[in-house]
């Protein structure tokens, strides 16, 4: 008998008979016996193969002799369908002949009318379990299906040894990674792919721990068939048999030689900026020491100098001679010039070393602060100052002040020439971007010559046209990159010049 609890509905069951009444009690029967099957009748062979073709049971218990088509015709067409449908004829007729066709179509199982119900429930258990085993046998094979296509179209190379490490299987993923071939590898040991660049410990370990029944999880570098060498991070697991002993061995083994050699690029390119920061660390401390040398022995010999052509000025030997007199006066201005350069230089160094202490700064008031200083100086100079108001961004106070007196110390030295110089400082915004600037109707510059404006000691105007020491372009550049910002410049000859700057953070126009 078939335990009906493993059915759930998993089995159909074509019940065929032309008598009414006899198919309802027989139905009753069987439905009351296989509360788990799914029962479907038909009145004849017609209807029987159609009802055949809607639900396709695995099983069919047809009458043989019935109107319109009868159970051998239909039969025949059934197994014509699905060969492996399982066929139980019910008849009272015993002729040999009969069965003898009965046999040539398919038919499994004869139950003789009237019905012997014991009889009839025996040939059903019967094909019921013939049923299920033969699902069971198709998952199975669906499923050992499914593994091996795993296997063979794994991204990841698999090789099966037997205790010794004999190779009985190797996937194409071995064969593409390696080079060797199917037939090239079976039946060889798996230590002929080895390097002997891995150290012989880990094999040691490596054996030590799958003939212990465990998982061994390590990496090994091999050779391919043409002696490249390459990193595998390898899986090897034990296989146990039915009586719980290991029988064979499986590898699954990744390819990491890029990886390996990415960690190996990295590992050298941090080696390198240890070294780049050790050589900056030096370089630091060596300009230290030299800022610190320049702040005061230069000095110190500066102040000398100066110190004592001023007293030779003082002298009567200076009163009577003019021409000493005039390399005196000459010798005081290269030293004050010197001393000025001297600051700036220091001013420009520092900048490299100062932290951005990012605060809300107001450059209108900046702005405004250098114009009236500039004023001061020269209270006669005709210029109009055009700042804008509520100008601000988020930066380092002091350093954004440092850009905008070089900006517009800039902008007031190049315009001296003019009957009425114009300074403006403002703001606009470029694709949702505020960029500042500062531009004047002085001299200006050749635009093609603008990438030279802020490399350090380049000045596009000599000395006798205008004093600087080109520094401060290239301060204003360190300053805006420090911030993370960009800075650049447009100009023509004679129509002025305007220079601009963004930087990131929340920015504020007027």
């Amino acid at each position: 008998m078939i335990a009906s609890d493993s059915l759930d509905k998993a089995v159909a069951i074509l019940y065929v008979e032309d008598d009414p009444d006899a198919r309802d009690i027989v139905l009753s029967v069987l439905q009351s016996r296989y509360p788990r099957i799914a029962f479907h009748a038909a009145d004849n062979g017609h209807t029987g193969l159609i009802r055949f073709q809607e639900h396709r049971p695995q099983i069919v218990i047809t009458d043989i002799c019935m109107p319109v088509l009868g159970g051998m015709e239909m039969a025949a067409t059934i197994k014509s369908l699905a060969p492996e449908t399982i066929l139980i004829a019910t008849s009272a007729y015993s002729e040999t002949g009969y069965f003898i066709k009965a046999i040539e179509i398919g038919f499994n199982h004869f139950v003789l009318k009237p019905l012997d119900y014991d009889q009839l429930f025996a040939a059903i258990d019967r094909s019921i379990n013939y049923v299920m085993l033969s699902q069971k046998v198709r998952l199975q094979q669906e499923h050992i299906i499914k593994l091996s296509r795993a296997v063979e179209e794994s991204p990841n190379s698999v090789v099966i040894t037997d205790l010794a490490g004999t190779i009985e299987y190797v996937n194409p993923k071995f064969s593409e990674l390696t080079g060797y071939a199917p037939h090239e590898a079976l039946g060889r040991n798996v230590r002929f792919i080895k390097s002997e660049l891995t150290p012989p410990e880990v094999y040691r370990d490596l054996w030590r721990t799958i003939r212990a029944g465990r998982e061994w999880r390590g990496e090994i570098l091999n050779r391919k068939r043409n002696g490249d060498p390459y990193w595998e991070v390898v899986s090897i697991s034990p296989i146990h048999g039915t009586g719980g002993t290991i029988t064979h061995y499986v590898a699954v083994k990744e390819d990491i030689t890029e990886r390996k050699r990415a960690e190996t690029e990295i590992r050298e390119l941090n080696a390198a900026l240890t070294a780049k920061a050790q050589t900056l660390e030096t370089a630091n401390l060596d300009l230290e020491a030299f800022n610190s040398t320049v702040s005061h022995d230069m000095r110190n010999h500066i102040n000398a100098i100066s110190g004592f052509s001023q007293v030779l000025l003082k002298r009567r030997c200076a009163e009577q001679d003019d021409e000493c007199r005039n390399y005196l006066e000459i010798i005081l201005q290269h030293t004050e010039k010197m001393e000025r350069l001297i600051g700036t230089l220091l001013r420009f160094s520092r900048i490299s070393f100062q932290s951005v202490d990012r605060q809300r700064v107001d450059l209108s008031s900046l702005a405004l602060e250098i114009s009236l200083d500039l004023r001061l100086r020269q209270p006669d100079r005709p210029v109009s100052f055009e700042i804008a108001e509520g100008v601000w961004c988020t930066g380092d106070r002091d350093l954004l002040r440092i850009v905008l007196e070089n900006l517009i110390g800039n902008a007031w030295k190049y315009s001296s020439r003019q009957d009425h110089a114009v300074i403006e400082f403002n703001c606009t915004s470029s694709d949702g971007e505020t960029i500042f600037f500062v531009r004047d109707n002085g001299v200006g510059f050749d635009n093609e010559k603008s990438g030279q404006l802020f490399k350090t000691f380049s000045r596009l105007h000599g000395d006798r046209d205008f004093e600087g020491f080109g520094i401060g372009l290239a301060t204003v550049q360190r300053v805006i990159e420090k911030h993370g910002g960009t800075v650049w410049a447009e100009g023509a000859p004679g129509e002025g010049a305007t220079f601009f700057f963004s930087l990131p953070g929340d920015t504020q126009g007027a």
